[in-house]
């Protein structure tokens, strides 16, 4: 008998949210192909961790819905916003690239399309020759401007709901998995 393949369910748009007797929702997909796959005690980490997994991803997909409206990508969005919120909106490519966890290969490609479409120029860096700036021009901080209302009506919608006990404990909570991949991943 073959096991089902968890990864189909928790990447699913389509879920099945249910609510336990104690109001805690669950998505009864999951649960099932837990069962079949007889996880045995983990499954409340599985859970657990199937649900961060599809929040993220709905996550990723709105803010790239969100920043294709604008016509940006996510990581074209994000490097404009970090920019915003630099000193003078400017940082080197170098800092840009390691703020955001990307390449300098990938982050001379995201700087190819913002200069190309004249949100972002490139500067020489008056602190060291070999040095090169990224700076938001006028248009780009036109368009961070007019994204910022919208953007904070969607990312409030998103905590529709919840108390400001529970936003503090979801914070808790991720930053704590956060931590522990980090002591994971160092050993």
């Amino acid at each position: 008998m073959s096991k089902p393949a968890l990864r189909a369910h928790a990447g699913s748009k389509r879920c099945d949210l249910q609510a336990e007797d104690s109001g805690h929702l669950y998505d009864a997909a999951v649960r099932r192909a837990l069962k079949e796959m007889d996880a045995g005690g983990s499954t409340a980490v599985l859970e657990a961790l199937g649900a961060l997994r599809l929040a993220a991803k709905q996550l990723h997909d709105s803010m790239e819905q969100f920043a294709e409206g604008y016509g940006l990508s996510e990581s074209r969005l994000r490097v404009l916003t970090r920019l915003h919120h630099s000193p003078d909106h400017r940082l080197p490519l170098g800092a840009l690239a390691d703020d955001l966890s990307v390449t300098p290969r990938t982050m001379t490609d995201i700087v190819d399309v913002l200069e190309r479409d004249g949100l972002i120029k490139r500067i020489p860096d008056p602190r060291d020759r070999r040095s090169v700036l990224a700076a938001l021009t006028d248009s780009g901080v036109e368009r961070i401007e007019a994204m910022r209302r919208h953007a904070m009506e969607k990312q409030a919608a998103v905590a529709n709901g919840f108390t400001s006990d529970q936003l503090v404990q979801l914070r808790h909570l991720c930053l704590l998995l956060v931590r522990n991949l980090g002591r994971d991943q160092e050993g």
